[in-house]
């Protein structure tokens, strides 16, 4: 359907841009910018196409650090407070339409400050990479993990059941895991 909607603009209106996916020499897949120009004879019928092509590889490559840098936290790979709101907007609605009730945590670590004050911030940057690690491995893939910022962490739970009371054991089961999993020992 791409082709052919390609091919009829270029029929209507003698010209197409836009992004496809190119297979280089070596079988490697890369984005290319393309615009496609139809060249007319000297009564108007089509003679051939013209084609310029642009290696956008760099550009996209770009487009996903931005992307990254604002809505993921560099440090844990975690999503961040902005991709969080926009998650937590995404569960009211869904949790609405489904009547399902969904759980929301916040998370710190006891004594963080004293870690980093005592044995560096590379240490503690360890060990905020490794309770996300953590986090993220005791949950389901549904679920969100994301960090605030400095030892502020916050775990969203969706779709856990209609039931209020069955929802809110389940999140207290899922708490007390998610404690037990962080209380293990780090080796720092």
């Amino acid at each position: 359907s791409f082709y052919t909607q390609l091919w009829q603009r270029l029929a209507e209106e003698g010209v197409w841009s836009g992004e496809i996916w190119n297979k280089r020499k070596s079988g490697e897949v890369y984005p290319e910018w393309v615009t496609i120009s139809a060249v007319r004879d000297a009564d108007g019928t089509i003679s051939h196409y013209v084609a310029a092509f642009r290696d956008i590889t760099e550009r996209k490559e770009t487009e996903e650090r931005i992307y990254r840098l604002a809505y993921f936290d560099p440090l844990t790979n975690l999503p961040n407070r902005r991709l969080l709101g926009d998650r937590i907007q995404h569960a009211i609605v869904s949790s609405q339409r489904s009547h399902e009730c969904c759980a929301l945590f916040f998370l710190d670590i006891d004594h963080f400050k004293l870690l980093n004050d005592t044995k560096g911030h590379d240490v503690g940057d360890r060990l905020l990479a490794d309770v996300a690690l953590r986090l993220t491995a005791a949950l389901r893939h549904e679920d969100t993990v994301a960090r605030l910022g400095g030892d502020e962490f916050v775990v969203m739970l969706e779709r856990l059941s209609t039931d209020p009371a069955l929802a809110a054991a389940s999140a207290a089961l899922v708490a007390e895991k998610l404690r037990a999993v962080i209380a293990e020992p780090y080796d720092l």
